[in-house]
């Protein structure tokens, strides 16, 4: 952290990537209420990885396209009615689990990264990092609000072997999240998460709640029956003495029973609340709310220091509108002993301080930062009560500005079967719905039933749905007058077409290559989808390591890049990266087995003799993949016969160029062939 207006203060994005620092993410978890899909991809991804990106968007989704294969499982749960009205779509492979609550919103804004360090041994090599903050996966949230974040990073219990006093706390809130996602959703990665916390933490309770002056960092997650005061006051916190302060943009429209619960269990000396203002000045607080809260014995609403709010880094910052404060902040002090602040999602509202049974499902680290050694005076400076005026007519809300569905509806596309479903979360009144792709064309119609469980639809929904995600991951949904967006979970995605179409030669060289750097410098300039991309010119056409002068050159080449081919997949299954082995075996991606060997059977003008040694040896290559892990095939007995299908196809492809009736030449291909496809070691 650094210190700024003697305020705790960082970059979010920076401190994000420095939590990785440079180690390889296994799992990630993400929770969000607002998702905006493009941009978490675009821009919150990257962190994730210790390298550097392209800054032409389709570029840079490639290259994370590429670095995703080589992690376990991706995950993001999102309030369904809660997409960003300007949201990008979604490109990349990870699930997208829309979620609903019976009562309240699904609000907490939690990150779980399972890294390995590969400087340690095998067995302590991983630890979990975990980040509990008050921004959204959206641009307002990681570049525009001022926005207030956490973060801890729990050892293996071979490396560290303290007890870990939240992680009781994370637990429960784990179990929350995928409560309020049905069972069939595929929880691969908050199961990868679950289980580290449960097997390689190590157990035990904490009798205090504090020791040494001290108190231990907790995770409010609205578990039990305890609303937030209540589980301040079970931690010790509800007793005099303290100053509180607390920082929320958003407040109840009647009343101010969280607050004036919030300050009875603590009893402070003094409380300060942040005043929420727009940019014209006007108060985001009703009437009654703001009079409710300054009736309240020692209450005064405040505001934030302009250094916390101002736009900086141009000469003309005096000029540009404050930044929007989004932060949910409450800090206990003392002059002279003890500085303990909760950060997370908890608004000061009634449905964030309830506890999770009857409200929002929130998360909020409490930590105590007294060794810190930050000032102890007041981040609030107090406002006079007629600085207040215009106060809201309505009291703004967290979902005000979201394309909010009113349809608790799920569509999912597998790419694999090219099969799609839908799922109605809870009885709805219409009986049916149309469904049209972005730019209004209907794709098909829905009709209500079934509640709870997936439903197949038909060919011709599944294909018109299929050929709209080549433009859009967005559905609207249509009834009378009303519209809502849905994102598709897309599932099966290693069978995702690519953004970037290749020549079988450029293919080959795709395999060839073995740094990073190479990698990067060749997809940005290939990547011109047939025009100028972001200031990257359309790729000549040049020679490539199938297009070589010679006779050898041309095989050597060959033989080269199916071996590298070999080696990479050979270490993702020893490395159990099945997902990036899968990938190349099987996937439609640019530099995909199954996307060379089509482009060979496509081709007019190849060499065929050339295009003919191709298939021999992908099938000198697959057999040889097969007896070194028989399990992972024996999982994909599908893709194998479907891959074993079109090897057969382009090996016919002989008896084009070799005739049928020359005997000289069917004795040479008995003995060729055999000889060819036996494994006599790495190519």
């Amino acid at each position: 952290m650094t210190e700024a207006a003697g305020w705790p203060a960082a970059v979010l994005s920076t401190q994000f990537n420095e939590a990785v620092r440079g180690r390889s993410v296994r799992s990630a978890v993400f929770t969000t209420f607002n998702f905006d899909p493009g941009f978490f991809e675009l821009q919150v991804l990257p962190l994730l990885f210790f390298r550097s990106f392209s800054q032409a968007d389709k570029v840079r989704l490639l290259q994370l396209e590429g670095e995703l294969r080589n992690m376990d499982h991706v995950a993001v749960y999102y309030d369904r009615g809660a997409l960003s009205q300007d949201a990008e779509p979604a490109w990349l492979d990870y699930r997208r689990i829309d979620v609903r609550r019976r009562t309240g919103v699904f609000h907490p804004k939690l990150a779980f990264l399972l890294v390995d360090d590969p400087t340690k041994s095998k067995e302590a090599s991983q630890s979990l990092v975990v980040v509990c903050l008050s921004a959204n996966l959206s641009r307002a949230g990681w570049w525009e609000n001022v926005e207030c974040a956490h973060i801890e990073e729990i050892p293996n219990r071979d490396f560290g072997a303290a007890r870990i006093s939240y992680r009781s706390d994370l637990l429960k809130i784990l179990r929350r999240i995928r409560a309020c996602a049905a069972e069939d959703d595929g929880h691969h990665a908050l199961d990868a998460i679950y289980e580290f916390l449960r097997d390689r933490v190590p157990h035990g309770r904490y009798s205090n709640a504090r020791a040494g002056g001290r108190w231990y960092t907790r995770l409010f997650g609205g578990g039990g029956k305890l609303d937030f005061a209540n589980w301040l006051s079970e931690l010790g916190l509800g007793r005099g003495g303290w100053n509180l302060e607390v920082i929320s943009p958003y407040f109840d429209a009647r009343g101010a029973e969280p607050l004036r619960q919030l300050v009875g269990i603590v009893e402070p000396q003094e409380t300060r609340v942040y005043l929420p203002r727009d940019v014209n000045g006007s108060v985001l607080v009703t009437a009654d709310a703001y009079n409710a809260a300054a009736a309240l014995d020692g209450v005064r609403w405040a505001e934030l220091p302009d250094g916390i709010t101002r736009r900086s880094g141009r000469a003309s910052e005096e000029r540009l509108t404050p930044r929007h404060v989004h932060a949910k902040v409450y800090r206990l002090w003392h002059h002279d002993d003890g500085d303990v602040v909760i950060v997370g999602s908890v608004n000061c509202t009634s449905p964030a301080h309830r506890h999770g049974g009857e409200g929002n499902l929130e998360a909020a680290f409490l930590v105590d930062i007294s060794d810190l050694n930050f000032p102890r005076y007041w981040w609030l400076r107090p406002l006079e009560h007629d600085d207040a005026h215009q106060f809201a007519e309505t009291a703004p809300d967290e979902g005000d500005g979201l394309d909010v569905q009113a349809f608790d509806v799920s569509i999912r596309y597998h790419w694999g079967d090219g099969a799609l479903a839908v799922r109605f979360e809870r009885e709805m009144a219409l009986s049916t719905i149309d469904v049209k792709d972005i730019s209004g064309r209907h794709l098909f119609t829905i009709k209500s039933g079934g509640e709870g469980k997936w439903r197949d639809c038909d060919k011709e929904a599944a294909d018109a749905v299929g050929e709209s995600l080549a433009s859009s991951s967005f559905v609207v949904l249509h009834h009378d007058d009303s519209h809502w967006r849905v994102l598709i979970r897309e599932e099966g995605m290693v069978h995702r077409p690519s953004m970037l179409q290749l020549s079988p030669d450029e293919i080959l060289e795709s395999w060839s290559l073995l740094t990073d750097e190479e990698r990067a410098d060749f997809i940005g300039r290939r990547a011109a989808f047939g025009k100028d991309v972001e200031g990257i010119p359309s790729a000549e056409s040049s020679d490539t390591i199938g297009s070589g002068n010679t006779l050898f050159d041309r095989f050597a080449g060959v033989f080269h890049a199916f071996g590298c081919l070999r080696r990479n997949i050979e270490g993702a299954l020893e490395d159990k990266r099945y997902k990036d082995a899968e990938m190349r075996l099987f996937g439609a991606k640019y530099d995909s087995l199954p996307e060379l060997l089509q482009e060979l059977l496509k081709r007019k003008d190849g060499d065929p003799v050339l295009d003919y040694v191709q298939f021999l040896t992908a099938k000198q290559v697959l057999d040889s993949l097969r007896t070194h892990d028989p399990q992972f095939f024996r999982n994909r007995k599908l893709l194998v016969e479907k891959l074993d299908r079109l090897i057969e196809e382009g090996i016919q492809r002989r008896n084009r160029i070799f005739p049928d009736k020359d005997t000289r030449t069917s004795e040479f291909l008995k003995w060729f062939e055999p000889v060819f496809l036996k494994d006599l070691g790495h190519l």
